[in-house]
């Protein structure tokens, strides 16, 4: 593999909340089984698409339980009084139920996961089922509904699937962001993956990079020329 430094917005994107046909068409480019039984064990793959979920709720106090766990991998903003936004990769909601699995909120959250995309999570139900918690309602929400939020709020759960060529010694720059790259191809000299990130933390990126000393500057400013192009607003903002 030629070691070079490139960022740019992936060819393929992920459509919202319909991951399973994703996974399906990418995994012959990617060389990947798409059989459930495999993909559910595929944690890189299982990465790569995200699910946004609006929850509303009867009272805030399960929820606030829920956060006192505090769940990770995932964003979360509270829109108004007892309901919530909530988005991550699948792999994320994965680790999420696992990790909260107790909560009522989870239990909840598992049982809208398996009867909407059961492909993918069937295999976290417990031998002993579920009782439905009360007042806890998910629901996906549509590619409209997400447009019509607020730009901070747009900027969280709006995601973009990224793709980088690095050599090795460049990818701590992105783990110092807190990002989470998902790494696919390795050799000795770089690495090559995806950025399966929201718009927010393209922004952090590009702010950190176009620093006129940094070594991914113009990996950076070829990516901004893309965002520009797709999001102008917030992207168009910055000065390339």
């Amino acid at each position: 593999m030629e070691t070079v430094r490139e960022l740019k917005i992936a060819p393929f994107q992920p459509p919202l909340n319909d991951p399973l046909p994703f996974f399906e068409e990418l995994a012959p480019r990617l060389g990947f089984s798409a059989a459930p039984e495999d993909l559910r064990q595929n944690e890189k793959a299982l990465s790569l698409a995200p699910l946004v979920l609006l929850v509303d709720l009867d009272s805030e106090t399960p929820f606030h339980r829920f956060l006192e766990g505090q769940p990770c991998r995932v964003n979360i903003d509270k829109l108004e009084r007892k309901r919530y936004l909530i988005s991550g990769s699948v792999r994320a909601f994965r680790e999420l139920y696992l990790e909260l699995k107790e909560q009522k909120v989870s239990k909840a959250l598992l049982i809208f996961l398996c009867q909407h995309f059961a492909e993918l999570f069937e295999d976290l139900w417990p031998k002993h089922g579920i009782v439905p918690p009360a007042g806890i309602n998910f629901r996906t929400i549509t590619a409209g509904e997400l447009e019509e939020f607020e730009l901070p709020i747009k900027m969280r759960h709006q995601y973009l699937l990224g793709e980088f060529s690095l050599p090795w010694e460049d990818l701590p720059e992105l783990y110092e962001l807190e990002i989470r790259p998902v790494l696919w191809e390795r050799a000795a000299s770089c690495v090559r993956g995806f950025l399966p990130l929201p718009l927010i933390q393209y922004m952090a990126l590009l702010s950190r990079f176009l620093n006129q000393e940094h070594p991914l500057r113009e990996p950076a400013r070829a990516l901004l020329r893309e965002l520009k192009e797709r999001f102008p607003e917030p992207f168009g903002l910055l000065p390339d």
